[in-house]
């Protein structure tokens, strides 16, 4: 038997355990169920009837009952409670905020015949003392005399603040157990543990809570939680309540409870779809008992990929457990050209705010923690600071007025955005790069130079209008890129899909030239307001010269002069003319015509019809 197992035995055999309920504010009874309960969330210090200094102590707003008067002091509250008929648990919370010591301390009456220390049998808890070895203290009272019969952890309550989560189990067999938390959380340790053969209750006895306390300490003594019950059966399995990658071969799995050391451990336990399958290695370690880590083989975690992980054998104490699944998926850091800037606000509202609109043209699931936006013409840049992650081919949108996007803009629920500051943006120009920090360098994700001059020609006024990117897979800074939002969704889509999107697919044809539609109608309503003409060609350097033509074989617009191409090039009309009117309704030639240094030539026609809604 050890020190903790031969003070016990001592205590039962010498003063009848019908004398022991252990650590409790006892303030609520039930008659109907004999079980005490208090959280003290009614504000209510009178549920049950006091003893003592009542008026030394108050509900806080926190919802616990707290020391709350004035000068350097003792205070003592007692009240009578019925014991419950059968085996107990005992729960309860006690907080000091300081280091204590003999000048300041507590004692919680577990159970006394008389509300007082001076002629009182019974036992009691002391908490705190001078020294650095403060500890939960058990003491015998004969007659008001007392005798300290065991101790837990050395230094546990020692500092500040001191407090501690406690679980008393008594069984009617003599054995007892106290559990404790010192961090007041829920993970339950073992403290002591004992045995007495005579284990008995009386009906009543008295329970009190003493405060010993300076000037500066007079209102820092905590008591919450308190709960006496009969022991119920724990027939609840712990689960994997959470799964998180912490990169491509690593898997923090989080626990609803403490669960058996050697069930984790057993990597036949779990098992994870997309062919994964089991881990290598479970690491598990007691000091942070609800948490392990599953470790797969190198690179096998891919951040494409929403996986399934399947939990099957773990085990608590009591060896309940539970066949259960949870979910986990990997995020990455943008690479260059993952994120695309796809929308932006440079002139908003009166009310409103600049907004930048992110695309995520990847197969990655991004983390945009630690983004970096930056206006590069102000020399001014923003750090994001977020737990979203970007799905591929997802749309977020950053600004610090969101309430002011959703109304003005009517955006569907599923718009995704982040409430932050971005840089300050000049509505006639500014520039806008996406930024990560990567092995230490600074790499630009993608950056866009905004002129305000890529609006729509006839737009007299660009208040609330946002800039929309047509193609995702298009380059950032080509003009013919970007087009004035559309008056039906409310000059912006900030979070959706932009009104002016277009992806031209290749068509089957001998050509080089291809046009996403055939008849265009531009009216600003964002429904074919524009055609894109897009240039397939087998080799860099061709030089461009694009000229529109009426039907009568009139030019009304040089759309390209000596223009470099690349081997895939875009440009776009919006139905304009030289003069930047809008056309007549009818049929019109886009001539292009492309040369190239070695002296290779090619030309191409495409019509296109301008039509005007009545």
């Amino acid at each position: 038997m050890n020190r903790k197992d031969s003070l016990f035995s001592h205590l039962f055999t010498t003063f009848p355990i019908r004398y022991f309920i252990v650590l409790v504010i006892l303030t609520y009874y039930n008659p109907l169920s004999a079980q005490l309960h208090l959280n003290f969330d009614d504000g209510n210090i009178n549920n049950v009837v006091w003893i003592g200094d009542i008026s030394h102590f108050k509900i806080n707003n926190a919802g616990q009952l707290q020391l709350s008067t004035t000068g350097a002091g003792e205070s003592s509250i007692f009240t009578k409670y019925k014991v419950p008929d059968d085996s107990i648990q005992i729960d309860l919370y006690f907080k000091m905020q300081f280091a204590p010591s003999n000048d300041n301390h507590s004692k919680i009456y577990l159970m006394v015949d008389r509300p007082e220390d001076t002629n009182a049998n019974g036992y009691y808890l002391k908490l705190g003392e001078n020294g650095n070895n403060d500890a939960v203290q058990l003491y015998k009272l004969v007659n008001g005399n007392a005798t300290l019969l065991g101790a837990g952890t050395n230094g546990a309550i020692a500092t500040d603040p001191a407090q501690a989560r406690l679980q008393i189990k008594l069984y009617r067999n003599g054995m007892g157990t106290l559990y404790a938390d010192y961090s007041g959380q829920q993970i339950l340790e073992e403290e002591l543990d004992f045995l007495d053969p005579n284990f008995s209750l009386p009906d009543s006895l008295y329970f009190g809570i003493f405060c010993k306390y300076t000037t500066t300490r007079s209102d820092k003594f905590f008591y919450d939680d308190i709960h006496i019950k009969t022991i119920e059966q724990d027939t609840v399995p712990p689960r994997v309540v959470s799964a998180q990658a912490l990169n491509n071969k690593e898997v923090k799995i989080a626990f609803s409870e403490r669960p058996d050391a050697e069930s984790v451990i057993q990597i036949a336990n779990y098992n994870v779809d997309h062919g994964l399958n089991q881990p290598e290695k479970v690491i598990y370690n007691a000091s942070t008992p609800l948490e392990a880590i599953l470790q797969f083989r190198d690179n096998a975690i891919k951040s494409n990929i929403v996986y399934t992980l399947s939990v099957a054998g773990l085990k608590d104490a009591h060896q309940n457990h539970i066949a259960h699944q949870v979910q986990f998926f990997f995020t990455e850091k943008p690479d260059v050209g993952d994120l695309v800037i796809n929308e932006v606000l440079t002139d908003p509202l009166v009310g409103g705010e600049d907004f930048i609109e992110l695309y995520n043209k990847s197969e990655k699931l991004i983390k945009l923690d630690s983004l970096i936006i930056a206006n590069l013409e102000r020399n001014e840049s923003r750090v994001i600071r977020t737990d979203f992650t970007l799905k591929p081919g997802g749309y977020v949108v950053l600004s610090k007025n969101i309430a002011f996007l959703k109304e003005t803009y009517q955006t569907p629920d599923s718009a995704a955005f982040i409430e932050t500051t971005i840089p300050a943006m000049n509505v006639a120009s500014a520039n806008i790069t996406i930024q990560t920090m990567k092995a230490g360098k600074l790499i630009n994700i993608d950056s866009f130079d905004y002129k305000q001059n890529m609006h729509f020609k006839l737009l007299n006024n660009t208040k609330g209008i946002s800039l929309e990117r047509i193609r995702p897979e298009g380059l950032s800074n080509d003009a013919n890129n970007w087009h004035s939002a559309a008056a039906e969704t409310h000059y912006g889509t900030p979070g959706y899909r932009n009104s002016n999107f277009t992806s031209i697919a290749a068509q089957d044809e001998a050509d080089f030239v291809f046009i996403d539609k055939k008849v265009i109608t531009p009216d600003g309503n964002g429904i074919d307001d524009l055609v894109l003409i897009q240039y397939q060609l087998e080799k860099s350097g061709y030089l461009a010269t694009v000229r529109i033509y009426d039907s009568e074989g009139f030019p009304i617009l040089d759309l390209a002069k000596n223009t470099l191409l690349g081997t895939e090039s875009t440009l776009k009309w919006d139905g304009l003319n030289a003069e930047n009117n809008l056309v007549k309704t009818g049929m019109y030639i886009i001539y292009s015509r492309v040369f190239h240094p070695d002296g290779e030539v090619k030309t191409s026609k495409k019509v296109v019809v301008v039509a005007h809604q009545m």
